[in-house]
């Protein structure tokens, strides 16, 4: 069995919006750091040389990171490894500014949190182990200094950064959870169609049943199940190929689709045979239903045979006569038998009589 796998250029233009998502975070984030880091560094005095590496890690950095990564083999892998970097810069200014509280556990908490949202726990682990060897590493060469206090310049420095950040990160994570639900909605319902004839597939088919089924008892509706086989389909394959049979199937369905009510639910139910789910209907109402499906068919052509004729044999059954979902079909399944032993080409409603007569 084929399985679908994205190919190489797929995969480059999905870790190319990951650089791209990245650089932008980096970017702000290393602008919204220079500020209060750059604070801290003139109060302890450390001059221009300092000031000039912080200019160039916060303005610079984020470029070169975004075009490393850009010029990769692998970007995603390349991009992961700039976080990382990222996490050990940090360590240094927190090393330098000797820890000074409110820059140095908000730069730590922004860290954690990016790392966290864009790697998971192993993104997080690697940045922490890269941030504490950086940051020993330059405390202790540096003289191991602590400096508690801080400016009220340094505060109103370092709020964006602790605010707006944060919400520009809570933005981001939630459009790519949004887009991620998005997504995997989208799977779900094409692992729910049959792709060649637009309609719900069994596995849907059969979850929409015991919802009618359970509503019909609840007495929220009055639930009817139609079971339509093609006559004599096999000819039209041997015939005219598989290829005009699925035109024909394909034919109906767009048919069914179009006719059936709006809260009614046409699919596949196994090979030639199709299916409705009536939501809500009488005896009369669905075998005047099943009735005018049957002309509507009987108006379909093949392309290949302006002479062909299309019948089918459709099978009715209530759910309010029914124990349970399986009944429900078998039910179903009898009266589209009797159709067939007496000829095809007609309509048959379940009644009890019928079971008396099995």
């Amino acid at each position: 069995m084929n399985y679908y796998s994205p190919d190489d250029s797929h995969l480059k233009r999905r870790s190319q919006r990951f650089v791209r998502r990245m650089f932008i975070m980096r970017q702000l984030g290393t602008m919204l750091c220079f500020f209060p880091i750059l604070s801290v560094l003139m109060e302890r005095d450390r001059g221009l040389a300092f000031s000039a590496l912080l200019f160039v890690n916060a303005f610079l950095w984020p470029w070169l990171a975004y075009q490393r990564a850009l010029r990769a083999e692998d970007s995603t892998a390349t991009e992961r490894h700039n976080l990382t970097l990222d996490a050990a810069f940090g360590g240094i200014w927190v090393a330098l500014m000797a820890l000074s509280p409110l820059p140095s556990y908000v730069i730590m908490a922004v860290l954690a949190s990016d790392r966290y949202a864009a790697g998971g726990a192993a993104q997080l682990i690697a940045a922490m182990q890269a941030f504490l060897c950086a940051f020993v590493l330059v405390w202790l060469v540096d003289g191991a200094g602590v400096d508690l206090a801080f400016s009220t310049r340094t505060v109103w420095l370092s709020l964006p950064l602790a605010t707006c950040y944060m919400l520009v990160l809570s933005v981001t994570s939630y459009n790519l959870t949004w887009q991620l639900r998005k997504r995997n909605r989208e799977l779900e319902r094409i692992a729910l169609m049959d792709p060649g004839l637009g309609i719900p597939n069994r596995r849907l088919f059969e979850r929409r049943l015991e919802s009618e089924f359970l509503s019909t008892r609840r007495g929220d509706s009055a639930g009817y199940l139609l079971l339509i086989d093609l006559d004599y389909f096999k000819s039209v394959n041997d015939n005219w190929g598989h290829e005009a049979g699925d035109f024909l199937l394909a034919e109906i369905s767009s048919l069914l689709r179009n006719h059936v009510g709006l809260q009614d639910i046409p699919a596949r139910f196994g090979g030639d045979e199709l299916g409705v789910i009536v939501h809500h209907a009488s005896d009369e109402s669905v075998v005047a239903l099943a009735q005018r499906l049957q002309e509507k068919i009987a108006q379909v052509r093949l392309p290949a045979s302006a002479e062909f004729r299309c019948s089918v044999s459709i099978g009715i059954a209530s759910a309010a006569h029914a124990e349970s979902i399986r009944h429900w079909l078998r039910h179903a399944d009898e009266a589209l038998y009797e159709v067939k032993r007496a000829g095809r080409n007609g309509v048959r409603l379940w009644q009890p009589s019928l079971a008396g007569a099995a």
